[in-house]
């Protein structure tokens, strides 16, 4: 009996991930420091300053990267969300997918779990660097991927009979 082959992975994430995770943060970072050395510049000179306007930006950053630190590489098949953590994958059954939700402009989309997994009960992926420009590519995958939870939510489960019902 020949077995069915496995269904294609698509991927979910862009392939710049890793630019827009380190990239973005360290030009937000190059910008902040280069405000600050602008108002000691002008202290210097005899102009007022306001040393702490640039240094609040700092606060920004931090916000950003409490924002993107659970963005990961994902990918999907018709049985399992694959996310890239450090280098291994985490295999989140799509059952377990509770909603798929777009939450910037930018194009950061939001999984909510049903079951928290190592990471947390959501976590967040990046189709695209220019989103905005190829949003419609990019949401014909993740309608995929909802066409493949609605099929894993309606498929029959299949227990044992001397499996614990708990």
């Amino acid at each position: 009996m020949a077995e069915k082959p496995n269904p294609r992975i698509k991927n979910l994430s862009t392939r710049y991930l890793r630019f827009y995770k380190f990239g973005v943060a360290f030009g937000i970072l190059a910008m902040v420091v280069a405000l600050v050395i602008h108002e000691i510049r002008r202290q210097y000179k005899g102009g007022h300053t306001m040393i702490f306007l640039p240094l609040s930006y700092g606060y920004f950053i931090y916000l950003w990267w409490q924002a993107n630190k659970r963005v990961y590489h994902t990918e999907f098949d018709e049985e399992y969300v694959y996310v890239q953590q450090q280098g291994h994958d985490v295999l989140i059954p799509l059952e377990n997918i509770k909603d798929v939700n777009l939450i910037s402009v930018g194009g950061v989309y939001k999984v909510d779990l049903y079951s928290p997994e190592t990471f947390g009960d959501k976590f967040y992926f990046k189709p695209s660097l220019l989103y905005p420009f190829n949003h419609k590519k990019k949401e014909a995958i993740v309608d995929v991927l909802w066409a493949n939870i609605e099929k894993a939510k309606k498929r029959k489960q299949v227990l044992q009979r001397n499996a614990l019902m708990s």
